[in-house]
């Protein structure tokens, strides 16, 4: 099973004593999960579906093609299941759309109309107890229907902007750290774009959840900055992680000094982030280790990647792979050197609910706030980076401890449960005055 194919985990969880009517507008079908935000929506769906919710699912197809079964999965899951076009030529009319207009690009690119009308012509039958927002990119089919100054019994059910991340921060940091002109103008546009929106979009909805205070306080000073009241109305909710695949495995040995690295291999983040530790880390550690290897373990590697195996001979690149979770059981030590970012990194609490010993930068720790020394190792700089690695090599005993916090650490505070049952907790009290006026 590959995630082109792979289903979200079933929720340990009971039916929930209030059940919610609930429509929820994602910017594109959240399965395969084969992308942070897919992987999120779905098991919120699974995680809703299994307390009982009455759930409406907006999305659109943009070509992912899921399997038969996995649309079985989401028409079982949901009370409706719709689904509308967006075709690259409408994507394309879209952003410039959007940018003549002053809008972030991404929010152009997913913008459909009939998507639009779909979910603001159900609300207006009052159909919902809660409408959620999944990504700024869906933010219009929800704007202003029940702003944050409104009350939610004034006829309108309260929505919710799942956010999640300061875009102004992950863009920021791309044109930061983009190696090609062309990208570096292009993030630098979009930064100016998604600040902008994002300093004000969240008045136009009751609720806004985001990832962690990183992303509050880069938003908040958006706010400041365009002299706009400051983003208040925001809860915390950050990504989970399927504690129950990845997870400690017994029963397979690590291979011996062998680092792993997951994750898309294609996206600019992790391009960026092996590039800059096989550069800047990489050769002190060899030096240090002379047997050591390195697995990049993921799909679509792009050519800088895969021409990283063919330098060196220690180094593999698997491309897809069956399941992600057996390739960190074989890793001695797993490593995360993103630059670039924000939100939260889910390679990280993966790699932490295997028992493995990480190394991170302090950016792919921001949303998780795992401390170091305690749960994982954080090191900022290259020689501090392979210094730390080296040191996890040569030792077990700091290996094992460090594995056993991290997954402690995860099972108290990051699986799907937790994070979706606080998220719950807080749609049923903003529901709570709408349904009693509807009633």
């Amino acid at each position: 099973m590959t995630p082109n194919t792979m289903l979200p985990s079933s929720m340990n969880v009971l039916p929930a004593n209030h059940r919610l009517r609930i429509a929820l507008v994602c910017s594109r079908l959240p399965l395969p999960m084969t992308r942070a935000d897919q992987l999120t929506v779905a098991h919120l769906i699974s995680f809703l579906a299994a307390r009982g919710h009455a759930l409406d699912l907006f999305t659109l197809d943009t070509g992912e093609e899921p399997t038969r079964e996995q649309i079985a999965w989401l028409d079982q899951r949901c009370r409706q299941l719709l689904v509308f076009r967006q075709p690259k030529g409408r994507s394309i009319f879209g952003l410039i759309g959007a940018l003549a207009v002053g809008k972030p690009m991404q929010v152009g690119w997913f913008t459909n109309r009939a998507h639009i009308h779909a979910v603001r012509e159900a609300i207006s039958l009052r159909q919902y107890d809660v409408a959620y927002a999944y990504y700024i990119r869906s933010a219009e089919a929800l704007r202003a229907v029940c702003p944050a100054d409104a009350k939610p019994d004034e006829g309108h059910p309260p929505t919710i902007l799942g956010m999640q991340l300061s875009q102004s921060l992950n863009t920021r940091r791309l044109a930061q750290n983009s190696g090609r002109l062309r990208d570096k103008v292009i993030y630098a546009v979009e930064q100016g774009l998604v600040r902008r929106y994002e300093a004000n979009i969240w008045r136009d909805f009751f609720k806004t959840v985001l990832i962690g205070e990183r992303d509050a306080e880069e938003i908040r000073l958006a706010c400041r900055e365009r002299s706009v009241p400051e983003i208040s109305n925001y809860i915390l909710s950050p990504h989970g992680v399927d504690a129950s695949r990845f997870r400690p495995r017994p029963d397979i040995d690590p291979d011996p000094a062998t680092l792993v690295f997951s994750g898309v291999m294609r996206t600019n983040t992790n391009i960026h982030a092996i590039a800059w530790f096989t550069k800047n880390c990489w050769p002190r550690i060899r030096a240090e280790i002379p047997g050591v290897r390195l697995l990049i373990v993921g799909r679509q590697p792009a050519t800088e990647v895969i021409r990283l195996a063919d330098l060196d001979r220690a180094i593999t690149v698997t491309g897809e792979v069956p399941d992600t979770a057996d390739y960190i059981a074989r890793a001695t030590v797993c490593i995360n050197p993103i630059q670039i970012g924000a939100g939260m990194q889910n390679k990280l609490i993966e790699y932490m609910a295997c028992g493995k010993p990480v190394v991170t930068t302090p950016v792919a720790n921001e949303g998780i706030r795992a401390i170091s020394g305690t749960h994982l190792l954080e090191a900022a700089g290259p020689e501090a980076f392979a210094d730390a690695v080296v040191a996890l090599l040569r030792s077990p005993e700091m290996r094992a401890a460090l594995g056993k916090n991290a997954r402690e650490f995860i099972q108290r505070n990051w699986t799907w449960e937790k994070l979706f049952s606080a998220l719950e907790s807080e749609m049923l009290v903003m529901a709570s005055p709408y349904r009693a006026s509807a009633a």
